[in-house]
């Protein structure tokens, strides 16, 4: 496919999530589904559940436009909706007293299920599914579980400020799209355009916190950078990226991310831009 009609779909998806969005924010404030946000804003809530409904929409063309890759779209279609599910019930019936992988785990240790814990639990079984079907061998299927878990849990340890999970995937996405470019292989980020143009859309709504995806929608931008990581990139690549993500757990458990951002005047800035 062309890349302008690659474009085509991004602004169009783009163009729908931007339109639709403030419907099902209305919505959300009408049944009361809020939340308090950072500044002690009430906010919807879970908005992010729209994402893999926009995707819906798109998958029903693209298996007329498309049939030859109409298979990873189900893979991805399958995979958002999935979790987005799980983090919407985790947005509605989650409490706040059990924080972080460490805590949820210690908790089902403990004999205890937690939202959180549930939903470690299906994104963990999620990855598993994915990377199964994608990788030649057991260990290399470990490697991709673990990269597409974990870019999972790393967006919602992003989604504390408004706009800066979807800044990163826009950024990740990009990354990925130039170095796929360089070897001629950027068609396998093509099931992907439509759920960026959603998010792209949605973007403004997040950043003036006017609204929270919740887990419900930085789950879905997690596990589609994991698949599209593991769908695309080469064995060193993921291997690094793997280290990456298993170190920032690790530095989260102990240390906030938010006060690294704010710290580091670079990233302070990018994180601040365009925020009201």
């Amino acid at each position: 496919m062309s890349t302008v009609y690659v474009f085509l779909i991004l602004i169009a998806a783009a163009i729908l999530s931007n339109v639709f969005t403030p419907a099902f924010m209305d919505m959300f404030k009408g049944s009361g589904k809020l939340a308090k946000n950072y500044r002690g804003e009430m906010i919807p809530q879970g908005i992010g559940i729209i994402f893999p409904m926009y995707y819906l929409l798109w998958y029903a063309l693209f298996n007329l436009l498309a049939i030859s890759l109409a298979e990873k779209s189900t893979s991805l279609l399958f995979a958002i909706t999935a979790i987005s599910f799980i983090g919407f019930v985790d947005d509605m019936l989650g409490s706040r007293d059990v924080l972080g992988l460490k805590g949820h785990f210690k908790s089902l240790l403990c004999g205890r299920l937690t939202t959180g814990g549930l939903k470690a639990i299906v994104g963990l079984l999620l990855a598993f599914a994915l990377s199964s079907s994608l990788s030649p061998g057991f260990f290399e299927a470990i490697v991709n579980t673990l990269i597409i878990a974990l870019f999972t849990n790393f967006f919602n340890l992003l989604d504390l400020r408004p706009g800066r999970a979807i800044k990163v995937y826009i950024i990740s996405f990009f990354a990925i799209w130039v170095g796929l470019t360089a070897v001629h292989k950027s068609g396998a980020l093509l099931p992907f355009v439509p759920l960026l143009g959603f998010v792209v859309g949605y973007f403004p709504y997040d950043l003036k916190a006017r609204c929270m995806m919740g887990d419900a929608g930085s789950n879905v931008l997690g596990i589609s950078v994991g698949f599209a990581v593991v769908l695309s990139l080469g064995w060193h690549i993921r291997i690094a990226i793997l280290a990456f993500l298993i170190g920032i757990h690790i530095f989260t458990e102990k240390y906030s991310l938010t006060k690294l951002i704010e710290k580091n005047p670079v990233l302070n800035y990018l994180d601040n831009l365009g925020r009201s």
